[in-house]
Formats: structure tokens, C-alpha cells, sequence
């Protein structure tokens, strides 16, 4: 599919004028008071073209559309973008609201928009000035927390060492949230560089909720380091709920280690309820290895009775053939 090559802009109706009264706003930018203000800026490589998508029916095929900058809720706004389409330019939307933001959306420059009152252009605003600007939202104490992750989300487009040291730094942000919204971005957005800072979070941060949080962002990238990092996590996390999800995770991947790490936290995790979930960290390996694996584990008796029958119930679950045929298999032996 081609990507949307224009930008819609749509003013109101009764043709009231955008409000030029403008104020001086943290990191060099000159905003209007009250409406919007949009603003473009180089992004980072490989950045996502974030647009809002409509699903078709079975939920796989996607089309653009308009994405209506005044409502917050519904399909609308998702980040998303299509059959892994890059844009090498990111448009900044903020609404001012008696000099202060009160709603804030970064998408593809190319992506359409939509608005109830018309948007004040900014030119030529220096992608640095730009970052600085939300760098200062994020850290603002009054900023609430949907307008902290638009604003991270937005940073993390940004093209550039500012943006780049100031996601580092909030990944290790004394507010939990902020945390644990820095290393996804830092994930999905910044690359190796980014992948690096995440997994040190998932090893070293204080909190279990955020080391966990860090383990998905790390499952959701394509870096080298994830799978190992993740079995690492998964033997070695002194939380319990945290190796459990580093398993959960680690099967998401679909890396082929899979099925054999897991088992051996099957045999020698310390508690019970880890093992458990490692049994079921197995049905959500990809394809027919999920099937494959809880088979296995169910007809292994080197394993504890409780486990393989919970490898049982995973199969009942599925909706695969070979899990089918397995448990005919099964009630055939113990009806005769």
C-alpha cells in the first residue's frame, strides 16, 4: 500500500480565526494561547508512520483514516501504522488551553488530521527546541498522566541526542510510571541504543512492576540481546511474578530457545506457582510448538503430576489439530 501523501486540515465552520495572542512556552517554542498548534520535526530512523487506522472486519486489514484530533477515545487513537510503513518526519499537535497544554498527539507528518478550530502553524522550529519542549512537559508536575505518555511517545519520534539522553534519564525517573513509559518507548523507538538502556532496567530497577514492564517492552523489539537477556531475567529476578512473566514473554518471542529454557525453569524454579506459569508460558509459543511442547510436558514423567495435568488443560484450551488428536488419543487409553 502507498502511504498518505497529504495533510488534512479542517477548520471550523463559523470561521473564527485561530487566537494570535501567543506565549513563550519552556524549550524555545512560541505557542498560541488557546487552539491548536502543529509543528514538524525530522524522526528518528526507522520511525513508525503513526496514523490512526480503521480494522476491516477480521481484524487484520487495516486502511487509514482521519484522525480527529479533539476526541481522545475510540479506535482513533491507537499508534499505529501499516504493513511496517517508516516515515522520516514526525508532526507534533498540541492544544493550548489558557496558555497551558491540555491535549498533545505525535503522528507521521504525511498522516491525516482533523480539528473542530484551525491549526496555527509553527515553521522552522529546531528539532532540539522541540525536544526540550517536551522534556520540560514530561517533567512539569501538573502534566497528568495521558498527556506524560503522549509526551514521551512524541520524544521518542525525535530525531537526535537530546531526545535520545532525556529518555535515558526518565528511565530512571523517581516516578514509577514515567519509568516504565520511558523504557517502552525506548524499546519500540530508539534501536540498540535503546534496547540497551531497557535491558539495564530490567536487571537493576528497584521495582519488580517496572523490571517486568521492562522484559515486555524488551520481547516487543527485534534485538539480539532480547531472548538471552529474558532467560537470564527468568533464572535469576528475585521476584517470583517477574521470572514467571520473563517466561510469559520470552515464548511471545517466539525465539527458538524457547521450549527449552522454559522447561528447565520447569524442573528447578523454587515456587510452585512459577512453574505453573511455565507451563502455561509454553501454550503461547507460536504455531504448532505451543501444542507440541505442552504434549511433551504431559507425557513427561520426570515432571510432578500437578504440572503435566496442567499441561493437559493448556491443550484442551487449544484450538490445534495435533492438540485434538492428542486428547482423543488420551480418553480412548482411559475409556478402555
Amino acid at each position: 500500500m502507498k502511504p498518505i501523501r497529504r495533510l488534512i486540515r479542517v477548520a471550523a465552520l463559523c470561521g473564527v480565526q485561530v487566537a494570535l495572542v501567543s506565549q513563550a512556552y519552556p524549550g524555545e517554542l512560541t505557542l498560541p494561547r488557546n487552539g491548536w498548534a502543529s509543528w514538524q520535526v525530522p524522526a528518528v530512523e526507522e520511525a513508525p508512520a503513526w496514523c490512526c487506522l480503521s480494522w476491516n472486519g477480521n481484524g487484520r486489514d487495516v486502511s487509514p483514516m482521519t484522525c480527529r484530533l479533539d476526541r481522545r477515545s475510540g479506535a482513533n487513537f491507537g499508534y499505529g501504522s501499516r504493513d511496517n510503513e517508516t516515515t522520516d518526519s514526525v508532526r507534533v499537535y498540541a492544544r493550548m488551553a489558557g496558555g497551558k497544554v491540555d491535549r498533545l498527539h505525535a503522528f507521521a507528518a504525511a498522516c491525516p488530521v482533523e480539528t473542530a478550530t484551525p491549526i496555527h502553524e509553527i515553521e522552522n522550529v529546531v528539532p532540539d527546541d522541540s525536544a526540550r519542549w517536551l522534556i520540560d512537559l514530561v517533567r512539569g508536575k501538573s502534566a497528568d498522566e495521558d498527556l506524560t505518555e503522549d509526551a514521551l511517545a512524541a520524544l521518542a519520534m525525535h530525531r537526535g541526542k537530546v531526545a535520545g539522553d532525556a529518555l535515558a534519564g526518565m528511565a530512571r525517573d523517581p516516578r514509577k510510571e514515567t519509568r516504565k513509559q520511558a523504557v517502552f518507548w525506548l524499546a519500540q523507538l530508539r534501536g540498540a541504543e535503546g534496547a540497551d538502556i531497557t535491558s539495564s532496567v530490567m536487571f537493576n530497577d528497584k521495582d519488580p512492576d517496572v523490571r517486568e514492564h521492562a522484559a515486555f517492552a524488551l520481547s516487543e523489539t527485534e534485538s539480539p540481546r532480547a531472548t538471552a537477556d529474558l532467560i537470564r531475567l527468568g533464572n535469576t529476578d528475585k521476584d517470583d511474578d517477574v521470572r514467571a512473566q520473563a517466561w510469559f514473554w520470552l515464548a511471545q518471542t517466539g525465539a527458538v530457545e524457547a521450549e527449552a529454557a522454559i522447561v528447565a525453569a520447569l524442573r528447578k524454579d523454587p515456587d510452585p506457582d512459577v512453574r505453573e506459569e511455565a507451563i502455561f508460558a509454553l501454550s503461547q509459543l507460536p504455531d504448532e510448538r505451543a501444542p507440541r511442547a505442552l504434549i511433551a510436558a504431559a507425557e513427561d514423567r520426570s515432571l510432578s503430576r500437578e504440572q503435566r495435568k496442567q499441561a493437559v488443560f493448556w491443550l484442551a484450551e487449544s484450538k490445534s489439530h495435533l492438540a485434538q488428536v492428542y486428547l482423543e488419543k488420551v480418553l480412548e487409553v482411559g475409556t478402555d
